[in-house]
């Protein structure tokens, strides 16, 4: 700290299992008092704590903002019931100081149970609030901890029981971090001119046509990958958080893959989050051709009758979903959008619904994608406009007929807007 500059104190959060990190997690509360913060301990251990900590929080507050004994917690046989119980009291406890605007980050630090514990209710704050988490399961299958959100992974290399030249480096490494995090600008995004894109390299020229267009008319493009947890699940995540004024929900392959066994399930959120918000929402059936599967061995018995391709030599293979299936997307699509406002368009190309859904390439087939727009219009509640154009989703004319109608839709808002403003005048 410079000489003459007076630096606000942060207030950090530590989640530990302080049964068997307690000496660990008070090095790092130490550490981050040391950058010129204030440290508060959180013990969510699921066997007893006996030792004289300077803890903020006791297994004992934790279990209680569960609504739970500690005595079940404690005396529960299996591990994972046990953690629910702590991640629901620990999500409580965050929500609650995050409301009353005192927490300005949090941290874990431990192995698999504390660790599962900690990001638990990390996966519930809000995007942007600072999320860190030191253990040795940053170096492994990570989805179960980040599930697609801003939560920073550091491995501690060593496992972190004991403090030693190597654990000591990478825990005041992590205190540093924290600090920096916390003392970043908080994340204020022009909610009035964002909007959301969902993308797979099978619709990417839809895509950046479209973001071409909206960028000229002085919006702001946040593109997904539509992968499930990292892609439509996040995008979701941050409607509901208001991050943005309109969706253009281009790529809705995860519905597919919920329907017909797929790898990229975002569950039953999917879809319903901008009909709630009442934002401009235009949805395309894009890439709903294909089931991603992923390495082949995960083809499950049933669905070897498909038509197969493998889109990349790292044996990512995918599958034509058929009538039957598409038929039931149809029907998916009208029970999840049916609560519109009169906010929601889908749009839909008749010459296919990606790259490889085009004529002449391997899952091209006209009966199937029509079996899906004849079961759509039977379906939809006459409150979403089906809207049918005799182009591929990749024709710039597709991606020009999208815009035309979002920014239709996000100027009826703002006028529509206005009038309520004037009216509250």
């Amino acid at each position: 700290m410079r000489e003459g500059i007076i630096m606000e104190k942060k207030n950090i959060y530590i989640c530990a299992t302080m049964d068997t990190k307690g000496e660990e997690a008070v090095y790092l509360k130490e550490q981050i008092e040391a950058c010129g913060n204030h440290a508060f301990l959180i013990d969510v251990s699921l066997r007893h704590s006996n030792k004289n900590y300077p803890i903020s929080y006791t297994q004992t507050q934790v279990a209680d903002a569960a609504k739970v004994p500690i005595a079940t917690v404690l005396g529960t046989n299996l591990r994972s019931e046990a953690s629910k119980y702590m991640v629901t009291g620990l999500n409580v406890i965050l929500q609650k100081l995050l409301k009353e605007k005192k927490m300005d980050g949090v941290i874990s630090l431990g192995g698999s149970g504390g660790t599962t514990i900690a990001t638990g209710a990390m996966q519930q704050l809000p995007i942007g609030i600072p999320k860190v988490v030191v253990g040795t399961m940053a170096s492994g299958n990570t989805l179960p901890y980040v599930q697609g959100q801003d939560i920073l992974l550091i491995n501690s290399v060593v496992d972190i029981q004991s403090l030693n030249f190597m654990s000591t480096h990478i825990l005041r490494e992590a205190a540093r971090i924290i600090n920096a995090m916390a003392r970043m600008p908080k994340l204020t995004p022009n909610k009035k001119k964002c909007i959301a894109i969902t993308c797979f390299g099978v619709t990417t020229p839809c895509v950046q046509r479209c973001q071409e267009l909206l960028e000229d008319y002085g919006y702001e493009i946040l593109i997904f990958h539509a992968r499930g947890v990292s892609g439509g699940k996040i995008m979701e995540k941050m409607i509901e958080e208001n991050f943005f004024c309109g969706v253009l929900d281009v790529t809705t392959t995860e519905l597919i893959d919920e329907i017909a066994g797929g790898a990229y399930v975002v569950g039953p959120k999917r879809l319903r989050t901008a009909v709630k918000k009442n934002i401009p929402y235009i949805v395309v059936p894009g890439a709903t051709d294909m089931i991603n599967i992923g390495p082949a061995e995960m083809l499950r018995p049933e669905q070897k009758d498909h038509l197969m391709y493998y889109h990349n030599n790292t044996s990512l293979l995918k599958l034509r979903s058929n009538e039957a299936e598409v038929r039931s997307l149809a029907r998916v699509f009208a029970e999840r959008l049916q609560d519109s406002r009169g906010n929601t368009k889908i749009i839909v190309p008749t010459k296919g619904f990606s790259e490889v859904d085009k004529e002449g390439n391997v899952f091209y087939n006209r009966q199937t994608d029509a079996a899906f727009i004849n079961e759509l219009e039977r379906s939809m509640p006459k409150n979403v406009p089906v809207i049918t154009d005799e182009h591929h989703i990749n024709d710039p004319e597709f991606a020009e007929l999208l815009v035309k109608n979002l920014i239709k839709m996000l100027n009826w808002q703002e006028v529509s807007y206005g009038r309520i403003m004037e009216g509250k005048s």
